[in-house]
């Protein structure tokens, strides 16, 4: 039997085999491959199949368990697979979709950083007001 965290990211993946599946027969019908759109193919394969799900599982996690160490491991798993995807997806697209990609993943690293740095100051200062009381 398959858990919650298990059915989550299989029906992502399922999601993005639908989607995989859709866009074959819009491209015999018309023509128009995915290949052919580099920024929808990151958002698909980035976003949908790897990012959306550990967000997902993050903020359910941690209203479920409270324990911010599952939570923050899956925020930086998400964080650094968007970046590198984007990296991948960034050499074979050009002009704005190029610049696009380039800055969802950079600002997956710059948002991780942020949370990171406002994470501890938090610890920091609880551990600091527990120490005065």
């Amino acid at each position: 039997m398959l858990d919650r965290e298990d059915r989550i990211i299989f029906g992502s993946l399922l999601l993005l085999v639908l989607a995989l599946s859709g866009s074959l027969v819009v491209d015999r019908q018309f023509g128009l491959g995915i290949q052919d759109w580099p920024l929808l193919s990151y958002l698909l394969f980035a976003g949908v199949a790897v990012a959306l799900p550990q967000l997902y599982l993050a903020v359910t996690d941690g209203e479920r368990s409270r324990n911010g160490d599952r939570s923050r491991s899956r925020l930086r798993f998400a964080a650094v697979a968007t970046a590198a995807f984007a990296i991948a997806f960034a050499a074979d697209a050009e002009g704005l979709a190029h610049l696009v990609i380039g800055l969802i993943g950079s600002g997956s690293l710059v948002a991780l950083v942020c949370y990171e740095v406002l994470t501890d100051y938090r610890a920091e200062s609880d551990e600091s007001v527990t120490r005065v009381s």
